[in-house]
C-alpha cells in the first residue's frame, strides 16, 4: 500500500474516534450534577440570569438536538463563548495552543534523543554493569510523578542554585528570543519527558536485544564486524520502525503531560487555561481544552503509524 493510500485510510479510521471524542466532551456539560446555569452562575443569579443563559446554551432543547448543534458549530469552527473572559473559545485557544505545541516539541526532542542513546548504550552491552544502570535509570524514571519532578526541580534548579527560570515562557521585564525561550523551556521539558524517556528506552532497548540475537548478526560477527559496525548497520536500522512507533506515540501524552507541567511552571498554555477554567467553572473552555488534547493524541497515533508505514519495507 502506497504512502497516500495508508495515510488516507488511517484518516478515515480517525474519524469515529474523533466523533466519540466530540460526544464524550458534549456530554460533559450535561453530567455537571444539579442545575448547569446555576453551577456556572453562582447561588447569588438572578432568574433573568438563569432563563438567559439556558436559553444562550440551548439548554431547553432536547438533549440530541443540542448535541447536533453544537457539533455542527463545531465543524465551522465556534466551539463557543467563554463565560468568565466574553471572547470566542477558539480566540483564547488559539495562542495557548501555539505554546503548548513549543513545550511538546522540547519535550519530544528530549524524549526522542535521550531514548535512543540510553538504547543503543544498553543493549550491545547486555546485562552489563552500563546496561543494568540503564535499565535502574529508567526505572527511576518510570516511577517519578510529574508534578513531584516538578516541584523538586523548581526548588533546586530554580529557587536554590537560580540556574533556571522558575515561571512562564520569557522574561516579564525583557522578553527576549529563541535562547530565552529555551533557557524557560529547560525544567519544564525535562519533567514532561521524564517518564517517556524511561518508556522509550526499554521498548528500544527490548527490540534491539531481539535484533542483535538475529541469525544474520550472529553471520556478521562470524564475517568479523566490529560491534559499531553492527549496531550502526543493522541494529540500528532493524530497530528504527520500533523506535519511531513508540516516540509517535508519546506524541498526545506528552501534550497531555504538560497539563501538569504548566500549572507548575506557569507555562501559558492549554493546560493552564484548563486549570484556570476548572476554578471558574467556565464549561466551554473546559471543553475546547478538552478537545484539542484529544485531537493531538488522535493525530499524534496516526503520525506514528504513517512514520513505521514509511520505515519498514514489509508494512509497503
Amino acid at each position: 500500500m502506497s504512502i497516500i493510500a495508508f495515510i488516507g485510510t488511517r484518516m478515515l479510521y480517525a474519524v469515529p474516534v474523533l466523533l466519540g471524542v466530540t460526544v464524550i466532551v458534549f456530554l460533559s456539560l450535561q453530567l455537571i450534577p444539579g442545575d448547569i446555569a446555576l453551577t456556572l452562575l453562582g447561588r447569588m443569579a438572578t432568574q433573568a440570569q438563569l432563563e438567559a443563559l439556558r436559553l444562550d446554551l440551548g439548554l431547553d432543547r432536547p438533549l440530541l438536538v443540542q448535541y447536533a448543534g453544537w457539533l455542527l458549530d463545531l465543524f465551522r469552527g465556534d466551539i463557543g463563548n467563554s463565560i468568565s473572559q466574553q471572547l470566542p473559545v477558539t480566540q483564547i485557544l488559539g495562542p495557548k495552543i501555539v505554546n503548548s505545541l513549543i513545550l511538546m516539541a522540547g519535550s519530544l526532542t528530549l524524549v526522542l534523543a535521550a531514548g535512543f542513546v540510553l538504547s543503543v548504550a544498553s543493549a550491545p552491552r547486555f546485562r552489563t554493569f552500563a546496561d543494568r544502570a540503564v535499565v535502574a535509570l529508567t526505572l527511576v524514571l518510570a516511577s517519578l510523578p510529574v508534578f513531584w519532578l516538578g516541584i523538586v526541580l523548581l526548588y533546586f534548579f530554580g529557587f536554590k542554585w537560580k540556574l533556571f527560570p522558575i515561571s512562564g515562557m520569557y522574561n516579564m521585564v525583557d522578553p527576549g528570543g529563541l535562547g530565552q525561550l529555551l533557557h524557560h523551556m529547560v525544567l519544564p521539558a525535562i519533567t514532561t519527558a521524564a517518564s517517556s524517556i524511561a518508556v522509550v528506552t526499554r521498548v528500544t532497548r527490548s527490540r534491539m536485544i531481539d535484533v542483535l540475537g538475529q541469525p544474520y548478526v550472529l553471520a556478521a560477527r562470524a564475517r568479523g564486524l566490529s560491534r559499531r559496525q553492527i549496531v550502526l548497520r543493522h541494529a540500528v536500522r532493524n530497530t528504527l520502525p520500533t523506535f519511531a512507533n513508540i516516540g509517535g506515540l508519546q506524541i498526545g501524552y506528552l501534550f497531555g503531560s504538560v497539563i501538569f507541567t504548566e500549572i507548575i511552571f506557569n507555562w501559558p498554555g492549554v493546560g493552564l487555561l484548563l486549570f484556570d477554567a476548572i476554578m471558574q467553572r467556565d464549561v466551554p473552555v473546559i471543553q475546547g481544552c478538552v478537545l484539542v488534547v484529544a485531537i493531538v493524541f488522535v493525530l499524534g497515533n496516526m503520525v506514528s503509524d504513517v512514520i513505521v508505514h514509511a520505515l519498514d519495507p514489509r508494512k509497503r
